[in-house]
């Protein structure tokens, strides 16, 4: 796999198992960058909070296709086959907010994009939170196991203690008891 982080390659699986390219929604966490090459024309569009992004390619001599760029929530950019887009979540009030962006190709005809689109809806605002929170229920349930892991032993090493320490207080007087 090439060191540069190319959207298709985080969902190649899904992606080559379905025959289509990689769309659907995905986040960007603060200090993180994303290097998107498409092999189709596709719609980036901003779900949740801001990036900055900048746009280069083929297209470079065209106004506005070679430059930088910030986007909003509710913001989109088209992009054209061989164009490279270089996006990183972007808060100048110094949150730490993840945005959320979808990614659609524009390969289908319009009538099934209004389905696709709905569909895409659903993931992005039901199913990916769903999926966010299953991973951080899935969190708190091992860093609670093991809490009560690291519990369980303080109080194994808490018993033998005051054991040591009773055979200590009832050891010490009969061994001074003369004979």
């Amino acid at each position: 796999m090439s060191p540069r982080n190319v959207l298709e390659s985080q969902q190649s699986v899904q992606a080559s198992l379905a025959g289509r390219p990689a769309a659907g929604c995905w986040k960007l966490t603060t200090g993180k960058a994303l290097s998107l090459h498409p092999h189709t024309h596709g719609v980036l569009q901003i779900a949740q909070g801001q990036v900055w992004l900048t746009l280069s390619g083929p297209l470079a001599d065209f106004p506005g296709a070679a430059a930088d760029h910030v986007l909003r929530a509710g913001d989109r950019l088209v992009i054209a086959p061989g164009q490279h887009v270089v996006m990183e979540a972007w808060n100048p009030s110094g949150h730490a907010d993840a945005v959320a962006f979808r990614w659609d190709s524009v390969v289908a005809p319009a009538t099934a994009q209004s389905a696709s689109l709905a569909a895409r809806d659903w993931e992005c605002g039901v199913v990916q939170p769903l999926r966010d929170l299953v991973h951080a229920l899935g969190q708190g349930g091992r860093a609670l196991g093991a809490a009560l892991a690291d519990v369980a032993g303080a109080g194994g090493r808490f018993a033998a203690g005051l054991a040591r320490f009773a055979l200590h207080r009832i050891a010490a007087p009969l061994q001074r008891k003369p004979a």
